[in-house]
């Protein structure tokens, strides 16, 4: 059954799914960060806890091919978004836990896994649903967007969670309520996208796709990517990310002072 292309005005998805695209990412590369050490672990072991939560993002292009074959943007979108806000909700239960740090861990490893996805299939996504001249106007828009959610993430999240901490008196509980806010938020995210993102005629899911037919594709653009003449380095290590990890030191930020859990 085809669905019917709806126009939608671009006004009303772009900002949105760029911020969505943004959140997850500060989420895991700083907000991880802070969160770790107001609960108690050293910069050392925050260091080797998390330094490896960037790999997604690095590897991306080996799974990529799968984005393009399987499915289509707008549905990895949509699933994506829900991963995310099961992996928020995660980290929000499991916080004030006993065995915190490795339970968190595995959900922020959901997060950036399915945030890197995401990346994929909504830069995909922004490539069929517009035409060229939407493509060049709306540059700066999703990139205004995306910048927004990292001002999002790590001021008013860290500055509500501060504020919780010193109102509940109770460090877990509060970080565990900003992890429940951003789960309720991609939630909200996740059904608005899906009620209003287009369903443009270029994204459509491949007929006859085989296992076998799907293995030789991804082969095959894997081989391509990596014989171009200039290799995309660009695309596996982004000049505009950070290389090194954020050393996060006691007096950092303005809490009130740790308590134990």
């Amino acid at each position: 059954m085809t669905t019917p292309t709806i126009k939608r005005n671009p006004w009303s998805w772009i900002p949105t799914l760029y911020f969505a695209e943004g959140l997850p990412y500060v989420a895991v590369m700083t907000i991880a960060v802070i969160m770790y050490k107001r609960l108690g672990l050293s910069n050392t072991e925050i260091a080797l806890y998390t330094s490896w939560l960037y790999l997604p993002w690095t590897i991306k292009p080996l799974w990529s091919p799968f984005v393009d074959l399987v499915k289509t943007k707008r549905a990895w979108i949509i699933a994506m978004q829900g991963f995310i806000a099961a992996g928020f909700a995660g980290i929000a239960f499991f916080i004030p836990t006993a065995h915190y740090v490795q339970l968190t861990l595995a959900f922020f490893w959901l997060l950036a896994f399915s945030s890197a996805t995401h990346d994929i299939a909504a830069d995909g996504f922004y490539m069929l649903g517009l035409n060229n001249k939407e493509q060049s106007f709306f540059v700066g828009i999703r990139n205004t967007f995306y910048r927004l959610a990292n001002i999002f993430g790590q001021g008013i999240l860290v500055m509500l969670a501060g504020w919780l901490e010193t109102s509940q008196n109770n460090i877990p509980l509060a970080w565990s309520i900003t992890f429940y806010l951003l789960a309720g938020l991609f939630l909200a995210l996740t059904i608005y996208h899906r009620l209003i993102l287009p369903h443009p005629d270029s994204d459509i899911k491949r007929p006859g796709l085989t296992p076998g037919k799907l293995l030789g594709d991804f082969l095959l653009t894997f081989v391509t990517f990596f014989r171009e003449e200039e290799p995309r380095s660009h695309v596996l290590f982004p000049p505009h990310l950070p290389v090194g990890r954020i050393t996060v030191s006691q007096n950092s930020f303005s809490f009130p002072a740790r308590h134990d859990r």
